[in-house]
This record gives structure tokens, sequence and C-alpha cells, in this order.
């Protein structure tokens, strides 16, 4: 072999291992996301690829302008209302002519706008005035009412649902009493609800250990593990302690686990579909929608006046209102809930202060 030859061979090794360090820090870079967000990002950039495609526009690198044409097309289109429009469709002088997307979804596309132009590292249109404007003018129109958040599954209301269960009869009674405490006393989103196992659940006689291995706030996987503390012997003894029992957590996981134990079923997912019969647990776990779909029929079951605005995040915020409106010191909310800040925390315990004693209106009875 010449040297030539020989430097022609190690020039395509070191190309091909070029290639493949390339190719794992692409897949580490992608690891800095949720997978769920990956999926919206290309799911969001596709329509977007799609819409310059046939406005005959460029999608990458994009014009500011492009971008803001983008999100006035997708947005709602108002028009001057006139008189022969019903009162009650008019906002602001204007009638809605055709329902559009929301803002708070028009800055996802704007997100995954902004990650492909950076990461191909080409000028980011989304950073543009005219695109900020934009969307900014989308946001302030007075027919864009804010969004209702899910409500907060307080004390009174669970207990509601709880009571209709039957978890010592029913196979899936006793799995979403175990998963709504659980999710209660956790302050745990659906996403972390779907991603218990079994092994991640232990109870003790203080109570019950849950561990994350992963969170929306933990991306990088380091864990933490939160504890939901048993009923204390005072409160399992006398009037209100069938109430007591009702909330034991640590209680109804033992019973779920024991019935997928008495299946065969040891480890695995925490939270599992039942067989069509009602007899039997499923071998794939939930996934979040799922559960989200779960908490909702609960709360139309019980009959709740407001059971169409229960979901995914009702018992996180549920959690916190009901932490706050009991005195819990609010540090101690913000750890156990796993809130990088006490802002992000703020949207979660609005309704616990309606009415506590730093409302100023107490001084005017």
């Amino acid at each position: 072999m010449t040297a030539a030859e020989l430097s022609q061979d190690d020039s395509g090794e070191l190309v091909e291992h070029r290639d493949e360090l390339t190719a794992r820090a692409e897949s580490y870079a992608r690891g800095a996301r949720a997978a769920n967000t990956w999926s919206a990002y290309e799911r969001q950039w596709r329509r977007f690829e799609s819409w310059c495609q046939a406005a005959g526009e460029r999608a990458l690198p994009a014009d500011p302008l492009t971008v803001a044409r983008f999100l006035a097309d997708l947005a709602p289109i108002w028009r001057p209302a006139t008189p022969a429009d019903p009162s009650s469709s008019v906002v602001a002088g204007q009638v809605c002519e055709r329902e559009g997307l929301r803002p708070g979804t028009l800055s996802g596309y704007l997100a995954a706008i902004s990650v492909v132009h950076q990461t191909a590292q080409v000028d980011n249109p989304v950073q543009a005035e005219a695109v900020r404007r934009t969307i900014t003018g989308i946001r302030r129109h007075p027919g864009v009412a804010p969004t209702r958040r899910r409500a907060a599954a307080r004390r009174e209301p669970l207990v509601e649902v709880l009571r209709l269960l039957k978890p010592e009869e029913v196979l899936a009674d006793a799995r979403d009493h175990a998963l709504l405490l659980v999710g209660w006393k956790a302050a745990l989103r659906t996403d972390d609800l779907a991603r218990l196992q079994m092994a991640d659940l232990h109870p003790s006689e203080q109570g019950l250990s849950v561990h994350l291995a992963r969170s929306k706030t933990d991306q990088h996987g380091a864990g933490t593990t939160l504890g939901i503390a048993a009923p204390s012997p005072e409160a399992t003894v006398g009037e209100g302690s069938d109430e007591s029992t009702l909330l034991d957590a640590g209680a109804a996981w033992t019973r779920w686990r024991d019935l997928l134990g008495s299946h065969g079923i040891l480890e695995g997912p925490a939270w599992r579909g039942i067989d069509r019969y009602g007899r039997r647990p499923r071998a794939g776990g939930l996934h979040r929608n799922s559960i989200a779909e779960i908490i909702k029929r609960r709360a139309n079951a019980a009959g709740l006046d407001d059971a169409q605005l229960w979901g995914g995040h009702s018992l996180r915020r549920g959690f916190a209102t009901e932490a706050i409106a009991a005195g819990v010191p609010e540090r101690d909310v913000q750890r156990h809930g796993r809130w990088r800040s006490r802002a992000s925390m703020d949207s979660y315990i609005d309704a616990a202060r309606t009415f506590d004693p730093t409302n100023p209106t107490h001084w005017l009875t």
C-alpha cells in the first residue's frame, strides 16, 4: 500500500468518525427537550413549511414578514360589526368572521420556527420586531378571552368523587382511588403519573414514598423522592375518621398493588388499563391523556358543578390551593410541588387567597 493510499484510508476513517460524533452530538442535543416537545415542533414546522410552499414563500431561512403573515393567516379573522349582527357576537365593534388559533398555540409555532433556524445557524426571524408586534397585537385583541384554567381539586369535591368508588369490589375503582390520591397529594402532572412504575412507590408506617425519576422541571433525570404522610393516629379515630381513611394514599396504593400482585403483576407501570370485562389489568401502562380522561370522568360521575373544568391539572392545582388555604408555608408548598419559582406557583393558588385573612374586605364587615 502506498503512502498516498494510506493517507486516503486514514482520511476516510476520520470523516466517518467525525460523522459518527456529529450524529451522537445531535442525539444528545435532541435529549435537551422532551420527546413530546420535539414531536410538537416537527408537526408545527411541517405546517409552516407547507404554508410557505403554498404561499410561494421561503421557509428556511424565513423572512420576518413571512412569519408575521403566517401568524395573521392562522389567527382569527375579525370584521367591523353591522346593525344586522346580534349584539352578543360584537366585541369592541367587531365580529369574529372565522375562528383561528389562540395566542398560546401560535407561540408554539413560533418556538418551532425559532428552534429550526437556531439549529441551522441562520438569522432567527422570530426575534424580529415585525413578528413580536404581530403576536402582541393578536394577544391584545379584545376578543381574545383568557383561557379558563382547570378547576382545582379541593378536598371537599375530591371526597365526593372518592365516596362513589368501590375499591374493594371494582378493579378500576381501586386503581382510580390510588391514582387520584397519589396525584393529588404528590402534586403530580399527568406525565408524572404516567411514568410511575410500581417500584417507584414504597409504603411504610410513615407514609408513602413516591420517586420521580424525571419530570418537566427535571429533564436531566436527577430524580427526587416525595413523601405522602400517613394519617395521624388521632385522625383515624373518632369524628372525621372515615374521611381521613378515605384520603389515605398509602392504603389506597397498597390495595391496588396487592390486586396487581394477585394477577401476577409485580413490576412495570403503576397505572394500567382494565380489560373490557373489568376483571384483569392490562400489560401496558396508561397514557397521560387516559389519566386526564379518568379524572374528568370521575368528576362528571360525582355530579360536580364544575366537572367540565376538571382535567389532568386539577389534582396539582388542588394540592397547591388546599395546602395554602390550610396555612402551609408557601416555601414548603413550592418545594413539594417542585415549582421552580414563587411566581410559577402563583397561578395554582389564586383560589386559596380569594377570602383568606389577607383580603382587605374583612376589615369592612
